[in-house]
């Protein structure tokens, strides 16, 4: 069952809707242009495990993003949802880090 996302947090349902919508948009993009890119810059060679760990954690903060679009207008949310976003998430976050400092080594 679902809320109806433009009246169940009142005054604040548009706002909120917007908002939520505007950050998994904003990664869902972030993740394309960087696939784009990826596949533009290293046409034909290999990807470094840095930039491909950095393109798989923003793919699952799009998952994770997703999750969180849905999540605040469902009436009776299971706990596995919750379980995948933070599992999304916290596997977004680890991937980018890990990416990041391999990139930093590269560079160093």
């Amino acid at each position: 069952m679902w809320a109806n996302p433009l009246t169940v947090l009142g005054s604040m349902s548009i706002p909120f809707l917007v908002s939520n919508f505007a950050t998994f948009l904003g990664f869902m993009l972030a993740t394309y242009f960087a696939i784009l890119y990826t596949k533009k810059f290293y046409e034909g060679r290999d990807k470094p495990s840095s930039w491909t760990l950095i393109m798989t954690g923003l793919a699952s903060f799009c998952i994770s993003e997703f999750g969180q679009f849905l999540l605040p207008y469902r009436l009776n949310p299971f706990a596995i949802e919750a379980l995948v976003i933070l599992i999304a998430q916290s596997s977004g976050v680890l991937m980018i880090a890990v990416g990041s400092y391999l990139l930093l080594k590269e560079v160093i």
